[in-house]
């Protein structure tokens, strides 16, 4: 019974948690990815990219389960927490995780601020990196009016909140900057099908939606006791 783990910075403490917690459920970690899975093998993969995406097909044509990190929906450190994005398949999608009860998000106890009625529309565009079911198409946002906050990448950038203190709508296709100006008060349009993140910028339908999205985010506690991965696959 072996689990592959095709993660970035998988020397890192991060990785040895991964290890420590797929350990904890009796899978053998195996670094890097296969094509030919075994009948109790698992892979879990940092997105969907390059090699990534070609092992977790290989894995879900054998009918083997594929587990998909990322950054957290709400930020890594959203709360003052340690947070990750973890399920099945692909990452930032709704239905690709089990969703229980309220008290997963209502234990946070954060408060969604009133939504704004005025202000500029930003479009904050993706980096398009990951499968073809998810990654934001070419071209997008297709000519939608707004002023465009680039993706920072790993270069120097205005703090977000900051760059969206004058901001009453965000349109997107599906960035995490988004569900953090969802926090904000700042309505989303959003154009990615069935975005982890999608509601209808009513109070209830942004709180529903974050009583779902707590669901697909684990903290690193989780992740080391086995927790994370246990829930997906069972």
């Amino acid at each position: 019974m072996r689990a592959w783990m095709n993660l970035r910075y998988a020397e890192s403490e991060r990785g040895a948690a991964f290890t420590r917690g797929l350990k904890r459920l009796g899978y053998e970690v195996q670094h890097g990815t296969t094509g030919g899975p075994g009948a109790k093998d698992i892979l879990v993969t940092w997105n969907r990219i390059g090699q990534g995406d070609s092992s977790a097909r290989a894995f879900e044509a054998a009918g083997r389960p594929v587990l998909v990190a990322e950054n957290a929906s709400w930020g890594n450190d959203f709360n003052g927490g340690n947070w990750l994005t973890l399920a099945r398949n692909f990452h930032n999608t709704s239905g690709m995780f089990p969703v229980g009860g309220p008290e997963r998000w209502d234990s946070q106890n954060c408060e969604l601020a009133p939504f704004r009625k005025l202000g500029e529309n930003v479009i904050i565009p993706q980096r398009g990196i990951g499968p073809a079911e998810v990654a934001m198409p070419r071209g997008w946002p297709y000519g939608k009016v707004g002023r465009i906050r680039q993706h920072p990448g790993r270069r120097e950038a205005v703090p977000l909140e900051v760059d969206l203190q004058q901001a009453a709508k965000v349109i997107t296709w599906g960035s995490g900057a988004a569900i953090k100006a969802l926090v904000w008060g700042i309505k989303v349009e959003s154009h990615m099908p069935n975005w982890i993140g999608q509601q209808d910028n009513t109070y209830a339908g942004r709180l529903a939606m974050f009583r779902r999205l707590a669901w697909a985010q684990v903290t690193m506690d989780e992740i080391n006791s086995g927790a994370a991965f246990e829930r997906l696959l069972a």
